[in-house]
């Protein structure tokens, strides 16, 4: 009887560490996971974080992004005011999503600049919504939706209104930049 008992007490032993080592392996997996996708996407933001530094940029950084950003801006504003004086966005659409592909990457690293300057109003959110499923500030619902399509038919007369909201922040982003030496 003894030797059933100890068989048995071992065999639960065993069962209670496989459980055990396939969970922590989950959990090990699923933190990894967790730290990839929150690593940056740009390569010099990675070598900040992997050194320990803050992901902020310099101002010389800044600058040149904005600027980049900001013609980008520009072509973006144009080509949606172009789709919707047609009223159609299908011959736009090649060159609306090399222009969202590119803001999309480089938007998070002005976002928290950006939006500090920024006038918030409840339409760019509710726009967000409707077309992503998650709210977006005025520059993010400009090129959110996967098609011109979306942006002209989700659209309640809202769109100049975040064009400006958008370009006027990204002119208040340009003083403040200016005015740091």
């Amino acid at each position: 009887m003894g030797l059933l008992i100890w068989a048995r007490a071992l065999a639960q032993g065993v069962w209670e560490r496989r459980i055990q080592a396939q969970t922590a392996i989950r959990i090990g997996l699923l933190r990894t996971t967790a730290v990839l996708r929150s690593l940056p996407e740009t390569a010099w933001e990675q070598i900040r974080h992997w050194r320990g530094k803050s992901v902020e940029f310099p101002i010389e950084e800044q600058r040149a992004l904005l600027a980049e950003y900001y013609e980008r801006f520009e072509q973006l504003a144009e080509l949606i005011c172009d789709a919707a004086f047609a009223g159609e966005g299908a011959p736009f659409q090649e060159h609306y999503a090399a222009l969202r592909r590119w803001l999309q990457r480089a938007y998070p690293q002005l976002k928290p600049y950006i939006t500090g300057h920024m006038n918030c109003d409840s339409s760019d959110a509710e726009f967000g919504m409707r077309t992503v499923g998650k709210p977006t500030d005025a520059m993010e619902a400009l090129f959110a939706a996967e098609t011109v399509e979306d942006i002209l038919r989700h659209d309640q007369g809202d769109l100049i209104g975040r064009l400006e909201r958008a370009r006027s922040a990204l002119y208040r982003y340009a003083d403040y930049l200016r005015e740091m030496v």
